[in-house]
């Protein structure tokens, strides 16, 4: 059985991760049992328990580099000066608020090479805050109930208006 990406959000060596894992100098999201994980070039930063998770956003910018080659190549010759490279291109990073302390918390990852459709995206946006919303925050910590949500949220048509009602119909129940 074939495990659907949503969007960012694939199904990696039997982890779910967010973010380009195999990079060099990558940083990525692995969703853990005990929260969710920032890994910067293979090494956990640090973890954040789901029980902290007020709210969780994910923020993918559409790149519009890979449409103009001589810009895409300015790019990575400047990235290149300061150590780090472009990966697909875009902005791409969580944002929260935490509880127990308060605080607001984001983190960028490097984005895949993949590109993602504006509809992958939105479904991957809904299907993190909506668990949050419903208060399921722990079930992200487990892999097939992730997988079986995943493949729920993927058949949403391209017609349903309200995506974060149909999104939070199946993360809820």
């Amino acid at each position: 059985m074939t495990i659907p990406n949503l969007g960012p959000l694939e199904f990696v060596s039997g982890e779910w991760i967010v973010g380009d894992s195999t990079a060099p100098k990558s940083k990525y999201f692995k969703l853990d049992r005990n929260g969710l994980s920032y890994w910067v070039q293979g090494v956990r930063a640090e973890t954040i328990p789901w029980s902290r998770f007020m709210n969780l956003g994910l923020s993918i910018q559409a790149s519009r580099l890979s449409n103009s080659g001589t810009l895409a190549r300015i790019t990575d010759l400047a990235l290149s000066l300061t150590g780090s490279s472009r990966h697909g291109g875009g902005e791409a990073y969580f944002t929260a608020t935490l509880r127990s302390p308060y605080e607001d918390w984001n983190a960028h990852y490097t984005r895949a090479a993949t590109k993602y459709g504006r509809r992958e995206i939105r479904l991957a946006q809904a299907f993190f805050a909506q668990v949050v919303k419903c208060g399921r925050a722990d079930k992200l910590g487990d892999p097939q109930w992730v997988a079986a949500a995943v493949e729920k949220i993927a058949g949403i048509t391209a017609e349903s208006r309200n995506i974060d009602g149909a999104v939070g119909e199946i993360v809820s129940s």
